[in-house]
């Protein structure tokens, strides 16, 4: 039982934003087999030991583990939540009188001559044979209290209640006084899977509605308020997971040869390995974002996003247009993501796109930069409203960079419908993809990523 209630608790914690590795969880459950449950406070240190990276984690280790093991273990407030009035027991007349007008059901009997005491012992028991993590959403209290009430034989008293009511006037009141006692109990069942409801279903509640908010189409987005944490979460993630890339690639690759001859002197024991490494190059990303009505909010997404990578992108130059064309990476050097997008977007966003003239005013003012170590990325739905697209002006881009990504929001069966020319543009990109929600954007990202790792 110890053992199911640390793994809920890990789960807890993982719901409240801690990074928990399952060998983390193992050595925990190894610290707990040692000093035992009790006292608490070594319990509760052996845990935090374990599980705690820095102290920047300890409020939400500390509010997790007073809300699930508060009173666990004890019969102080098995079952109450905060703030709850103890669940009162059977008065001894009303229990007396309700046994009097009939025979009572298997269980009955006892549940209803038990101690207030008794009662949250029963509460508590029926609550640890339940698994609380499966819920999802706030509407599922009421299943989970009428399952803990079920347990606890509370469906006995419901029969009672309905025969009380068929006994005449005296049998009616003693009825009443049944149902009084029963909303107690229910009551006290609706604190317990409350306070569960936020160990853990706030924590499901919240992996999905970041689910959805993946899923998503970016102008969409919006009606999210939580979805600039998630930007950033998803970012940090990107970047952490690229920095253990480049950590590996900067060791190189084994050199067999070399490895062999410095250690056939000493016949290979100890071996000396020798490493073959690349010399570093400085990548850099210019980024272009169509930032008109139809594209502006996967812009402003695509932006937040690599401008949250700047510890593993430190060369970002960003270029939007709609009407004209213009460098806004100084917008970014002076303002966060946020208000920096915001910016660009009231000063640039509007119709009437010419991806021709955009062409000509990137190459214009960037031509002289372009080398084999520079990523471009369009973000744009090539509707160049009917105007020369100029294609010839991006293969002069092609031939001086290492490669093109064009992100383009509409799905692929609108690349070429009415005014959209992605079919003049698709020869020059080296990549070429859907770029709608959240997840295409954190797959392009980390495709992106990987592609720089290689050079």
């Amino acid at each position: 039982m110890l053992s199911r209630r640390l793994s809920e608790f890990v789960q807890a914690l993982r719901g409240a934003g801690l990074r928990i590795s399952p060998d983390e969880a193992a050595i925990a459950m190894q610290a707990v087999a040692l000093v035992g449950y009790e006292p608490r406070q070594q319990f509760h240190d052996a845990l935090s030991v374990s599980l705690l990276k820095d102290e920047q984690q300890r409020t939400a280790f500390e509010e997790t583990f007073q809300r699930y093991f508060e009173g666990q273990g004890e019969r102080r407030d098995a079952s109450a939540g905060e703030g709850a009035e103890p669940v009162k027991g059977m008065p001894d007349a009303l229990s007396a009188a309700t046994e009097e007008s009939g025979e009572l059901a298997p269980g009955l009997e006892a549940l209803l001559a038990a101690s207030a005491e008794q009662l949250q012992q029963r509460m508590a028991e029926a609550a640890a044979a339940m698994d609380f993590t499966q819920m999802q959403v706030i509407t599922q209290q009421g299943l989970y209290t009428r399952r803990l009430l079920m347990n606890m034989g509370m469906g006995a008293v419901d029969e009672r209640i309905l025969q009380l009511s068929e006994g005449g006037v005296t049998s009616e009141a003693r009825a009443d006084d049944l149902r009084e006692w029963r909303g107690q109990v229910r009551e006290q069942a609706a604190s317990l899977v409350r306070r569960q409801f936020l160990l853990h279903g706030a924590a499901r509640g919240r992996e999905l509605r970041e689910q959805t908010m993946r899923q998503v189409s970016f102008r969409d987005l919006r009606e999210f308020r939580e979805v600039k944490t998630l930007v950033r979460k998803m970012a940090r993630r990107l970047a952490s997971a690229h920095q253990r890339r480049l950590k590996i690639a900067k060791r190189g690759q084994l050199d067999a040869r070399r490895t062999l001859g410095r250690s056939i002197r000493h016949d290979g024991v100890p071996a000396t390995l020798v490493w073959r490494r690349r010399p570093p190059h400085k990548s850099r990303v210019m980024v272009i974002c169509d930032v008109s009505s139809s594209v502006s909010e996967a812009a402003r997404f695509l932006l937040q996003f690599l401008y949250a990578l700047n510890d593993v992108l430190p060369r970002v130059r960003s270029f939007a247009f709609a009407s004209r064309f213009d460098e806004i990476s100084e917008d970014f050097q002076r303002y966060s993501p946020d208000v920096a997008v915001a910016r660009v977007l009231d000063r640039l966003s509007g119709s009437g796109t010419d991806y021709g003239e955009m062409l000509e005013g990137f190459l214009g003012l960037c031509e002289g930069q372009l080398d084999r170590h520079t990523t471009v990325i369009i973000l744009g739905d090539a509707r160049n409203n009917y105007l020369p697209e100029r294609a010839e002006l991006l293969g002069q881009v092609r031939r001086r960079v290492k490669q093109i990504w064009w992100l383009n929001p509409e799905s692929r069966n609108q690349w070429n419908s009415g005014d959209a020319v992605m079919a003049s543009y698709l020869p020059h990109c080296r990549v070429a993809r859907r770029c709608a929600n959240l997840n295409d954007l954190e797959r392009v990202v980390d495709g992106l990523l990987g592609s720089l790792r290689a050079e």
